[in-house]
């Protein structure tokens, strides 16, 4: 299984232009956005979105995820009168794509796309570009069970998400080691660096652009600040694996090298991901996952609807059901998903609040994530990139 519910894809700055320069010439508000009526009450959209379909496109790379949306989403969905369609897609942007296209065509309504699962520059792009349905998310029922001040939640790769994208799930950098070969991990970043000194080779990580290399050079530079990060990265450098002149090309690449004993560590942006290869039989079961540093780089993915939806209501429907409780206990189980939860637990009522408190722990999902980073500004994301294939990859 490949952690992937994080994505973090580059929509073609010209698709969004293009986008951009469409929709404002395609009437409705000044803002560019269509004008669409809206129901006084959930209880309306309730109404409304019976017998609906709803395509909901998202990645399709990870099977524990697609079978929760499979055996708990879709019939949850059933049950309060909705069709659920799971769209699975390679790339996000792909649907982000879809929606220009049908605006391009001039369509403002009965669009293909219902929901979209997304965060990051996806979501940045088509927010600028004024793809989604505004001021929906706070009027959901389960919305009351959310913390709204938390800056990881109100905000998406801190770009502000204005009510356009509900909040579905929550994901967490860290890193894995085999606790029989090394009982005690380095948690800082000094004592990583001194370890590495102590067994050099022992030591990578993915190639950015690739998602969880990326989230590693983010995580050090949300820790240290950008230039202190490169000085750092370039000093970890001819200590890593192979003396730093190759890197991993993906996540699926360095969990290889772990589970062969080539290095000594792994990394996911997914905190349930040591869970997830122990079950599958990639890593031993001595594997422990850890945090580096002292706080976790934390960030959240949400649900949005396209402003030209077909099914508005129906999606509504759905993104209400992904944040309820009985719903979210269910994929923060680690015996499921072990993905942790978007709500504030202690808004939920006590009867639902037990739903939390009685799920196992297990030694392959963290439970504490220390004093979390904030994610980087989306803007920043692809910068830093450039930057670390000049400075660290090639040595400019």
């Amino acid at each position: 299984m490949r952690a992937r519910s994080q994505l973090r894809t580059t929509l073609p700055a010209l698709a969004v232009l293009s986008a951009t320069l469409l929709l404002a010439a395609c009437g409705g508000d000044e803002d560019g956005s269509a004008e669409t009526e809206r129901p006084d009450s959930f209880a309306e959209i309730a109404g409304a979105a019976q017998g609906q379909t709803v395509r909901w496109w998202m990645d399709g790379g990870d099977d524990r995820i697609n079978a929760y949306v499979d055996d708990v989403v879709i019939p949850a969905a059933r049950e309060a009168g909705v069709r659920l369609e799971r769209v699975p897609v390679g790339d996000t942007a792909d649907a982000v794509q879809r929606v220009i296209a049908q605006r391009r065509a001039g369509r403002e309504s009965g669009g293909a796309v219902d929901l979209i699962w997304l965060n990051g520059e996806n979501f940045a792009a088509g927010k600028e570009a004024g793809l989604w349905l505004e001021g929906w998310v706070r009027d959901l029922p389960n919305a009351r069970f959310v913390d709204f001040d938390d800056p990881t939640i109100v905000n998406d790769f801190q770009v502000p998400v204005d009510g356009q994208e509900a909040p579905w799930s929550r994901a967490a950098f860290a890193l894995a080691h085999d606790s029989e070969e090394l009982a005690e991990p380095p948690r800082t970043y000094a004592a990583l660096l001194e370890y590495l000194r102590r067994n050099p080779g022992r030591f990578t990580y993915p190639a950015p652009p690739d998602f969880t290399g990326s989230a590693f050079v983010r995580q050090v530079v949300a820790a240290m600040g950008e230039d202190r990060a490169f000085a750092y990265l370039r000093e970890l450098k001819p200590l890593m694996y192979r003396d730093g002149e190759t890197f991993p090309e993906s996540a699926d690449e360095l969990n290889d090298l772990f589970a062969n004993g080539q290095v000594d560590f792994a990394m996911s942006y997914e905190a349930n991901f040591v869970a997830a290869e122990v079950d599958n039989g990639t890593f031993p079961q001595s594997t422990r996952p850890f945090v580096l540093g002292e706080g976790a780089l934390v960030n959240v993915s949400y649900v949005t609807i396209p402003s030209d939806a077909a099914n508005q209501a129906g999606a509504q429907v759905v993104a209400n059901l992904l944040m309820s409780p009985e719903l979210q206990a269910q994929k923060a189980d680690p015996e499921i998903l072990g993905i942790p939860t978007v709500l504030d637990v202690e808004r939920v009522p006590p009867d639902l609040r037990g739903r939390f408190d009685e799920l196992d722990e297990s030694p392959y999902v963290l439970s504490d994530f220390g004093q979390v980073e904030q994610e980087l500004p989306a803007s920043s994301v692809e910068p830093l990139e450039q930057r670390w294939e000049r400075e660290i990859l090639r040595g400019d």
